[in-house]
C-alpha cells in the first residue's frame, strides 16, 4: 500500500530518462500503454532481478494474516479483552490484519472501488488536467510520482487526495467524489475505535493514541493496476513499509498484495467487505518496536485491473511537536530505541531513502 513517494534508486542512462519523459508527457499513465495494445512492457518497468518475486520465498496459501472481528466489541468485558488480545498479537507478530464487522457498509466499499475504476477508465481530459508531480497539490493524478528518481517504474496509476482542513471537495473528480467523502466519514470512527484498542493493547489509557492527534490528516492513495503483458518482469508496487501511524486498505476482488512474514511472502487474500490494516513506521517508532511495520508489495498480473484505496493516517503536517517512543512505555528495562522526530522530517527521510530500505533505521539511537 505505497505512499505517493515511491523512490527506488537512481535512473542509470539518458535513454531511460528519455523514455521516462516520453511516457510521462503522454499523461495517460500505464492505462494508456495498455490501451495502445503493447505486447511487451517498456524497459523502464523492468525490475532488477534481485527484487523480483521468487517462488521459493512464497508461503503456502494456508498461511493467512489474522482476522480481527469487531462484531462482539460491545458485547461484554470478556469479548472486549479477547479482541484486544488478538489485535495485540497481530500487531506484534504480523503488523497486518484484516478487519471485519467494522460497520462500513459493503455497498459503500463497492462504490469506492467502482468510482476509482470509472475515473481511470473514463474521460481522459479529466485525468490529464489532474496529472501533476507537485506534492503540494491536494488532489492529483500521476503514474509513479517519483519516476525520475526510480531505477524501475511500478505497473500502476494513482489518484491522490490529501484530506486536511483546507481541502476543497470539489477538487476531487466527480465520478468518485461522493463515495470518497462518505467513505472518509465512515472510516474516521473506525480509526478511533482501532486507536482505542491499540492503546489498550499497549497497556495505555484507551484515549492515549487518539490524544496524540495522529489521524489528523488522511491521505487517500487510489491505485489502478492494469493487466500486465509481462508480470514476471515488473511489480505493481515495490517492496516498502508505510510512513504512517496506521494504514487502512480497501482492495477489490483481485489479489496481489503480499506481506513479508518470517522471511516468506504471504498473500493477503481479499475478503468481501474487509479492510486490510497495517501498522506504519510512526507507530512502530511510538511503540518502541512493540508493534511492527512490515514490508509489503503488490505483484503485477495478467488479469486486471486490480483496484485499491490506501488511507494513510498521519499527523497534521504543520505539527511542530516531535514524536518519539511513548514515555509511558519506557523503563529501565525498556529504554528508548529511537530519537524524537517531526512527522514531516520522517516523511522527507522516507522519500530520500526509497522504498526498498526502511527510514526507521536512520532514527535509531
Amino acid at each position: 500500500m505505497a505512499m505517493p513517494t515511491d523512490t527506488t534508486g537512481a535512473c542509470q542512462t539518458n535513454t531511460i530518462l528519455k523514455e521516462f519523459k516520453e511516457f510521462d508527457d503522454t499523461k495517460a499513465g500505464v492505462k494508456g500503454l495498455v490501451d495502445s495494445g503493447i505486447g511487451k512492457i517498456p524497459e523502464f518497468f523492468i525490475q532488477p532481478q534481485e527484487l523480483l518475486p521468487k517462488s521459493s520465498e512464497v508461503a503456502p496459501p494456508s498461511l493467512q494474516v489474522p482476522i480481527i472481528d469487531l462484531e462482539a466489541i460491545h458485547k461484554d468485558a470478556d469479548s472486549y479483552k479477547q479482541i484486544v488480545q488478538e489485535l495485540k498479537q497481530a500487531s506484534e507478530s504480523w503488523g497486518f490484519f484484516q478487519l471485519v464487522n467494522h460497520n462500513l457498509p459493503k455497498d459503500l466499499l463497492d462504490e469506492v472501488i467502482k468510482g476509482i475504476k470509472e475515473f481511470n477508465e473514463g474521460n481522459k481530459d479529466v485525468k490529464e488536467k489532474l496529472y501533476s508531480r507537485d506534492i503540494k497539490k491536494k488532489v492529483s493524478f500521476a503514474s509513479n510520482l517519483s519516476i525520475y528518481q526510480m531505477s524501475a517504474a511500478n505497473w500502476r496509476d494513482t489518484l491522490n487526495c490529501l484530506f486536511d482542513d483546507s481541502l476543497d471537495p470539489t477538487e476531487i473528480p466527480l465520478v468518485c467524489r461522493d463515495a470518497f467523502m462518505k467513505y472518509r466519514e465512515g472510516l474516521l470512527p473506525v480509526a478511533e475505535t482501532l486507536y482505542e484498542l491499540l492503546s489498550v493493547a499497549l497497556g495505555l489509557p484507551s484515549d492515549h493514541i487518539r490524544g496524540m492527534n495522529c489521524a489528523k490528516t488522511q491521505i487517500f492513495v487510489a491505485h489502478y493496476y492494469p493487466p500486465c503483458p509481462e508480470p514476471q518482469l515488473t511489480l505493481g508496487t515495490s517492496t516498502h513499509t508505510d510512513p504512517s501511524f496506521v494504514t487502512f486498505l480497501l482492495q477489490g476482488s483481485l489479489g496481489g498484495l503480499q506481506i513479508l512474514h518470517d522471511d516468506h511472502w504471504v498473500d493477503v487474500t481479499p475478503i468481501p467487505g474487509a479492510l486490510v490494516v497495517n501498522i506504519g513506521d510512526l507507530l512502530q517508532l511510538a511503540s518502541n518496536d512493540k508493534f511492527k511495520s512490515i514490508k509489503h508489495r503488490v505483484l503485477a498480473n495478467t488479469r486486471g485491473p486490480r483496484i485499491s484505496l490506501a488511507t494513510f493516517l498521519v499527523p497534521a503536517f504543520d505539527k511542530k511537536k516531535p514524536f518519539g517512543p511513548i514515555k509511558e512505555l519506557l523503563s529501565d528495562k525498556n529504554t528508548p530505541l529511537y530519537k524524537e522526530v517531526l512527522a514531516t522530517d520522517y516523511l522527507k527521510s522516507y522519500v530520500s531513502k526509497g522504498l526498498n530500505s526502511s527510514a526507521l533505521s536512520y532514527f535509531k539511537l
